[in-house]
């Protein structure tokens, strides 16, 4: 008999198939929102907001700039690549439950159900595609990441923000720490999706880091790709050019 150690790895190894990961975001929403701000102590605003600063560069001289954000969530990273000088946002997520929750925050946007492998959006539409915290999640990362390209116009840019494990030990050590041992504990009292908070820092171990991760983008056919790793390295910005 299998132990119960053996069984929640086997469980989670099994959690990134498309109709798990949809059904544990839908259970998660209600109190999405305010658990990332607390579990990141407010940190994650920070990083939306140098993602938006990095495209708003990008976008110079682009007139009416479309934008894709893709596991949009709740729409905070939609919103706030909305500030760009006459940037047309549209976004897009595999939760419907998210998605309610995203049209109420952010009636101005254009949200779509639907996965990231298969966007329902021409060639050559966007100038970029953005993705805050949910790239880890897809089922199948390089044709994701295909689709990133195809949709992105010539010379368009993806900016994917993900955790990141510090590499620095100490670092590392107390990031695994709170990830694995508080973490799952703060969000259990407010959530009853206790199993997504121990899916979290199992989807970041798991996710390839750093130079894995541009190997990935650069093999899906972009042209470029690099990281810029953010406050003590626990998260981390991609820019990959098509």
């Amino acid at each position: 008999m299998a132990s119960p150690a053996k069984k929640t790895a086997e469980k989670l190894n099994l959690s990134k198939s498309r109709p798990s990961i949809q059904q544990m975001f839908d259970e998660v929403a209600p109190t999405y929102d305010f658990l990332n701000h607390l579990l990141s102590l407010g940190i994650d605003n920070y990083w939306r907001a140098a993602a938006t600063s990095r495209a708003r560069k990008l976008l110079q001289g682009v007139p009416s700039p479309r934008i894709l954000d893709v596991a949009t969530g709740t729409g905070d990273l939609a919103d706030s690549m909305s500030k760009i000088d006459g940037a047309r946002v549209t976004a897009l997520d595999l939760s419907p439950e998210m998605l309610t929750i995203a049209r109420r925050k952010y009636p101005s946007i254009e949200f779509h159900e639907g996965c990231a492998e298969e966007l329902p959006f021409p060639d050559a539409s966007f100038d970029i595609v953005s993705a805050g915290f949910g790239v880890r999640n897809f089922e199948d990362l390089r044709k994701g990441m295909q689709e990133f390209h195809r949709v992105l116009k010539p010379g368009g840019h993806a900016l994917i923000i993900e955790p990141m494990i510090p590499r620095t030990p100490v670092l590392k050590n107390l990031y695994l720490v709170y990830f694995k041992k508080v973490l799952p504990k703060i969000a259990g009292l407010f959530s009853k999706s206790t199993f997504a908070y121990d899916y979290l820092p199992h989807s970041v171990e798991q996710f390839p880091q750093a130079e894995a991760f541009t190997a990935i983008l650069r093999e899906s056919g972009f042209r470029s790709a690099e990281y810029r790793p953010m406050t003590f390295e626990t998260s981390i910005l991609y820019i990959a050019k098509k």
